[in-house]
């Protein structure tokens, strides 16, 4: 049992995904702090007068409660950011390596193909091409006497 937990925890994909889950974390962390420390404060100014402290993307309600749209564009830039760069560090140089191979495999398939033809060709002609040994004629002997 231990065993096949460990051939399970050193495969490939496992590894692979456990340090994609962990960058991920800590990058969506820094993009975080970006949209909510430098990206909000300008979202907030939007349309904000000289003594207001929020623009028009925070709705009152009355007394202190109020709709802050604010938060809702701030979180969609911040998945809009995450996901470019996810899609373009990730995605984009995935796709491109898995063509290469691809491409690869097809010529290393073409290939084998191609020798497997070749030899059933030489094993077909080379009945063929080989010299008859010195042919007797069928019957009695030409020169011999019966």
């Amino acid at each position: 049992m231990l065993k096949g937990f460990k051939e399970f925890i050193a495969r490939g994909n496992v590894i692979d995904l456990a340090v994609a889950v962990v960058v991920g974390a800590a990058f969506t962390q820094v993009v975080t702090a970006f949209t909510e420390q430098v990206l909000e404060p300008l979202i907030n100014r939007i349309g904000a007068g000289p003594d207001a402290d929020y623009g028009v993307l925070r709705i009152a309600l009355g007394g202190d409660q109020y709709i802050d749209l604010n938060v809702v564009l701030t979180a969609i830039i911040n998945f809009l950011l995450v996901a470019a760069v996810i899609y373009f560090l990730i995605v984009v140089p995935f796709k491109k390596l898995k063509k290469e191979d691809e491409a690869v495999d097809a010529s290393d398939t073409e290939l084998t193909l191609l020798t497997e033809i070749r030899d059933l060709l030489q094993t077909q002609q080379a009945p063929a091409a080989r010299p008859a040994g010195p042919a007797s004629p069928a019957g009695p002997r030409h020169g011999a006497p019966e």
